[in-house]
């Protein structure tokens, strides 16, 4: 038996006689009083089936409310086990049971029978009659929306937002752009939304959406609509009363004028998910969960739209039957993607094979990114989807069993039935069918799917950089392992290699090989391809090919202050003395860059003296060059630690301006005074010119100068180690004095005696 909304196995012990009647009969605006809890209750109406889905814990739920003709009083049915087959909305039916206190008809074996008001109950073996196949669902669904606010809960979407999910979105995704898309123009809807409408109830009130759609009714009525006109009717209530129900939405299964509320009203695919229930629409299920074919709105709310699955298709009569092909042999089928229309598709969009253990069908289709499908989940496209369905028109659950890629296969052992997705195109995909007794199955080869990662990347001219070959075999599951050959194409004087050139790959696995790619030390600026070509020498249908980029980059240039050394990076000695320094100079700019001309500068302390040779240099990227820095401290310098420092700038770029710096310490002043200086000796000549000549001094920094002293005053200073002078006739005793840049003064020298004749 096929999976209904709720499971009806068991029939128990309740007796049961139902016909099909006319459809739900509107609501009446008034009710009598319920009856007390465990009195008997005698109703006669026509039932309405409504689906409560809970999709925050993926559960649902089927009551049955019954509205009584002569009282208006309205009840929900509460079976003591499974509901009864057949039993949906347009039921009519005579009911007596005990009242459940809550509005609620308790029905039971013990408690209550039902009958219909036309023939009376004479067995207790429960009988149905089944409804007809459905009519094609076609025309545009004149919906009412109806806004109701509670006493203490309001809805905080505004009029105009409802009106865009369901009727004006802009952007194209409401729900009636999704109805004239998916059923290709058979179905649409139109209408208005009203309210908000407050009504007599709040949070605190038990779940009773029928008396709340009562009241919301009489309250529309009021304000002058005639909801009469309208055949499908849509309320939007508090969405705090998710928690009172345990539903985000519900819908009565079928029927018109039918009903449907949503609470959780911000969210589009709660609209069309109920709305898909008035139209007779069930869950599209997997085995694992009711709400588990996310491929349809009739799952789980909270996706963007997607069109409705292949089953749904054929039960709303949306698909044409020229474009569903029921599969009775082995062979190999092309379906087309479902989303196409059925005038410019190129192959049947459904194919169904009959599952005979149980009467239900499977169905193949195929989906593709189109239209308001291209926002369905990435998993479902390129695949073939299996489903299964009573394929009676009945608003049974549809189930999803299986997306297929190429060369996968669903199977079905108990009836002998696989299906294998063999290749797959942008509009379509083949299958390979094998039914039992339909043929041995075969093997099918298929072009395999070629990966190269990455596809492109950057390398300096002479360098190598690899890349990863990835083959997937798509034969299917009947064929052996194939060989295949790899092969490189580049470009001339550029070396490639494959590792390995051979892959030994199993239907359905994958293999990977690795491309090293060399370019040539000469290589231009410029993007080169490389080629991989694959190949089978036991199957032509084995050949694909792919290539990858190698970019060799334009070479740029890139400037760089350049660095400077001091060596070495300290000197000592005293106030006045001279100190010199290698100063090292490099330039760091990239190699693609011209040489470069740099000036150089010192910078000194005050009072210092220094020179710098040379002061300019031509570096190329990459060079180093010297310059000599000789500093002399000044004679009063205290003693301390200077700093010298060497300066570069560049005419052509700021970037070549640094600096790079060494010590200079001064250490304590010279106290010492030179040694005296000796040899001293005396001439005359031509009788009045006295010359005079001695031996350098010695001192520990250095003798600046020396003073000649006669006849006891100091006649002269001179830096030479000679003295000349003339004088008029007498004798004359000289001698010398040596001192240092700090005025350090030795003794007087040898002392000598000269006489010169007057004339």
């Amino acid at each position: 038996m096929p999976s209904r909304i709720n499971a009806w196995s068991s029939r128990r012990s309740i007796s049961i006689l139902l016909h099909a009647a006319a459809l739900l009969a509107p609501p009446l605006a008034g009710h009598a009083a319920a009856p007390a809890r465990g009195q008997p209750v005698q109703m006669s109406g026509v039932v309405a089936e409504i689906v409560l889905d809970d999709f925050a814990h993926q559960s649902s739920r089927v009551e049955y409310q019954l509205d009584d003709l002569q009282s208006g009083r309205h009840a929900t049915l509460r079976f003591d086990g499974d509901p009864p087959q057949g039993l949906h909305t347009g039921t009519q039916v005579s009911v007596t049971g005990v009242a459940g206190g809550d509005g609620s008809i308790l029905l039971s074996a013990d408690s209550a029978s039902v009958q219909s008001q036309a023939t009376p109950l004479t067995t207790q073996t429960a009988t149905t009659q089944s409804t007809a196949a459905a009519t094609v669902v076609s025309g545009v669904q004149n919906t009412i929306v109806i806004i109701a606010n509670f006493t203490n809960a309001a809805v905080t979407s505004t009029p105009s937002q409802i009106q865009n999910i369901m009727f004006s979105d802009p952007t194209g995704h409401s729900i009636d752009a999704l109805f004239r898309e998916t059923s290709f123009g058979n179905v649409g809807f139109s209408g208005q939304v009203v309210g908000p409408f407050a009504i007599n109830y709040s949070t605190a009130s038990a779940c009773d959406i029928t008396s709340w759609a009562n009241a919301a009714d009489a309250a529309a009525t009021a304000s002058g609509v005639n909801i009469s006109s309208y055949p499908r009717r849509l309320y939007v209530m508090p969405s705090t009363e998710m928690s009172v129900c345990g539903m985000q939405g519900a819908g009565q299964v079928g029927g018109s004028p039918s009903r449907a509320w949503v609470l959780d009203y911000t969210v589009s695919d709660v609209y069309a998910h109920e709305l898909g229930h008035n139209l007779n629409m069930a869950h599209a299920s997997t085995p694992a969960s009711v709400y588990g074919d996310v491929s349809d709105d009739m799952a789980a709310s909270g996706y963007p739209l997607p069109h409705f699955n292949a089953p749904h298709m054929e039960q709303m009569g949306w698909m044409p039957a020229a474009n569903i092909r029921t599969v009775t042999a082995s062979g190999t089928y092309t379906v087309a993607a479902l989303e196409l229309s059925p005038t410019q598709a190129p192959a049947p969009q459904i194919l169904k094979i009959l599952k005979p253990d149980t009467g239900d069908f499977y169905y193949l289709s195929y989906r593709a990114p189109l239209g308001l499908d291209s926002g369905l989940l990435t998993g479902y496209f390129n695949r073939v989807h299996v489903h299964k369905y009573a394929g009676n028109f009945i608003a049974y659950d549809t189930y999803r069993l299986a997306l297929l890629d190429d060369a996968s296969v669903f199977s079905d052992a108990t009836n002998g039935i696989t299906v294998t997705q063999v290749s797959h195109a942008g509009d379509r995909a083949t299958v390979q069918v094998q039914i039992s007794g339909g043929g041995t199955p075969t093997c099918q080869r298929a072009t395999p799917v070629l990966a190269l990662s990455p596809s492109s990347q950057s390398g300096a001219a002479g360098s190598t950089r690899s890349y990863t070959v990835a083959l997937t075999n798509r034969d299917n599951s009947y064929c052996s392992a194939s060989s295949f050959s790899l092969a490189n194409v580049v470009p001339s004087g550029w070396t490639g290699t494959l590792s390995p050139s051979t892959l030994s790959v199993a239907p359905g696995a994958a293999g990977s090989a690795t491309l090293a790619l060399t370019s040539p030390a000469t290589a231009t600026a410029a993007t080169y391809s490389a080629t991989v070509n694959v190949s089978d020498a036991a199957s032509s249908t084995h050949t694909i090919s792919g290539s990858v980029a190698y970019v060799v980059p334009m070479a740029t240039c890139t400037r760089s202050a350049p660095t400077i050394v001091f060596s070495p990076t300290s000197r000592s000695g005293f106030a006045g003395s001279s100190q010199s320094y290698t100063v090292s100079i490099t330039n760091k700019d990239s190699s693609s860059c011209s040489a470069s001309t740099l000036s150089l500068a010192r910078v000194i302390p005050s009072g210092w003296s220094a020179s710098l040779l040379p002061t300019t240099m031509s570096l190329s990227p990459g060079a180093t060059s010297s310059a000599t820095l000789t500093v002399t401290s000044a004679s009063n310098a205290a003693a301390a630690t200077y700093t010298v420092q060497v300066n570069t700038t560049d005419a052509a770029t700021t970037v070549h301006s640094a600096s790079g710096s060494a010590s200079d310490v001064v250490v304590q002043g010279d106290t010492q005074a030179p040694s005296a200086p000796t040899a001293l000796t005396a001439s005359v000549s031509k009788r009045t010119n006295a010359s005079l000549t001695w031996q350098a001094a010695t001192d520990n920094v250095g003798v600046v100068g020396y003073e000649v002293w006669r006849n006891g005053a100091r006649v002269a200073t001179t830096a030479a180690r000679s003295y000349a002078e003339t004088l008029a006739g007498g004798t004359y005793t000289y001698y010398v004095v040596a001192y240092d840049a700090a005025g350090n003064r030795s003794g007087p020298g040898n002392s000598v005696s000269l006489t010169i004749k007057s004339r």
